[in-house]
């Protein structure tokens, strides 16, 4: 396909034929860190002109992005936050101070690198990564914070000489690409540490961090872990110690969250001789991170009238997290559950806590990574599956909680079911 890039349809047309690990697995994903240092070099290496924060992690890397972006806008520095994936369009992937890319910055990009873009056949990735590089730059960020898509050492946000690395958490995740064992996804994980630069970490098994540990010391990076601050939630209130006080944080999320404020609080500080935040801006931060950034699909409420939810929960610590949670508001037959996977997250360990619910309903999605409904069947016995010819499917869900689940992918879907029922109301 040749375009000239003189319109956003023109630019969406393009990014929707190029395959996204979405949809296209391990055949959309190029790991060669070679080809994202040569578009930056083509740009001018715009990822140079302003400090930043590298997140990895197998969860929690979203909500911690958001925390620190949150912090440094509460302290008053202009802020670059680049995340993934997309809900409902790629413009959210871009924000600086909580705000989209306009689709004029993104139609003057593809006009400056649109050729080299198409003769180079660049990932999805790559190109959504080269556009938050040279779109923060344009923007004269102070500080930006950038999200890994996949992995950390060969992921194409890796060529950055980050200010400080962090790592959120490590779990059994993409095993096919990262190994299958803590240890070797540790190790790509921990492929962001920079040589001389801080590294703080959440709550990790022990091979894991021993792994994170080891990388560390070869670089002479100092290791700072988040579990120093003493996290804790007591009363849907956050709790953590810093500088010998305790702080409280309003903070209505899951348990995990305290872990991820106290990252963020550790990074902070860490960097506070070139970014100074008072304590105040901190919690402040914090607290105000879901009205900055809100619709994250992380337990995120989508009924004005009902406790209705969607959290993106894909793999087995990240779906344990989520059911303990709903556990905490009400027993097991008081949801309905509703979920839709892909292929390779439709593990027994993802997927057999979901069978102590009664009220379960699956979805198929389309794409060639999809999980059938056949498949999710084979794995919940007892569950309805919904006809995609059908009536809007919430008119099928009659309890007062729902939550929807199994993939950041299905969020689209529920959203335009939603976006029906709603209008309807």
């Amino acid at each position: 396909m040749i375009t000239s890039f003189t319109s956003i349809t023109e630019i969406e047309t393009y990014l929707l034929s190029i395959p996204k690990f979405s949809t296209g697995g391990s055949s959309a994903a190029n790991f060669n860190l070679n080809r994202m240092i040569e578009f930056c070099s083509v740009m001018g290496n715009p990822q140079e002109m302003y400090s930043t924060i590298h997140v990895a992690g197998t969860n929690g890397k979203g909500t911690v992005c958001r925390m620190f972006a949150s912090v440094y806008q509460e302290g008053g520095y202009k802020t670059g936050l680049y995340t993934s994936p997309h809900l409902r369009k790629v413009q959210e992937r871009f924000l600086v101070d909580g705000i989209e890319i306009s689709n004029d910055k993104l139609i003057g990009f593809f006009r400056k690198f649109g050729t080299h873009i198409q003769e180079s056949a660049y990932t999805f990735f790559e190109i959504t990564t080269a556009i938050a590089f040279w779109y923060f730059a344009q923007e004269e960020v102070d500080i930006a914070i950038i999200e890994t898509g996949l992995g950390g050492r060969l992921d194409a946000t890796n060529v950055l000489k980050s200010d400080l690395s962090v790592i959120t958490s490590i779990g059994m995740d993409h095993t096919d690409l990262l190994g299958n064992t803590l240890a070797s996804i540790a190790f790509e994980k921990g492929g962001i540490i920079k040589k001389y630069r801080p590294v703080v970490i959440g709550q990790l098994p022990k091979e894991a961090e021993d792994k994170l540990v080891e990388i560390a010391q070869n670089l002479d990076s100092e290791l700072i872990r988040a579990s120093d601050l003493a996290p804790r939630i007591d009363n849907r209130r956050i709790q953590l110690d810093i500088a010998g006080s305790k702080i409280n944080l309003e903070y209505p999320g899951k348990r995990i969250d305290a872990v991820n404020s106290a990252i963020v609080c550790r990074g902070v500080k860490q960097l506070e001789e070139k970014f100074p935040v008072s304590l105040h801006s901190i919690t402040s931060g914090i607290e105000n991170m879901q009205n900055r950034y809100p619709n994250t699909a992380v337990f995120e409420k989508l009924h004005p009238g009902k406790m209705w939810y969607f959290d993106g929960a894909h793999n087995p610590d990240a779906t344990g997290q989520l059911i303990e949670h709903l556990l905490n508001i009400a027993p097991a037959e008081s949801w309905t559950v509703v979920v839709s996977f892909m292929k390779d997250k439709l593990t027994d360990d993802t997927t057999r806590s979901w069978n102590a619910f009664p009220n379960l309903f699956v979805w198929q999605m389309d794409g060639e990574r999809a999980a059938s409904t056949a498949e999710m069947i084979h794995c919940f016995p007892h569950a309805r599956f919904i006809e995609a010819s059908g009536e809007n499917p919430v008119n099928l869900f009659e309890t007062e909680l729902v939550i929807f689940s199994g993939s950041f992918y299905f969020y689209e879907v529920v959203s335009n079911w939603m976006g029906t029922k709603t209008n309807s109301l």
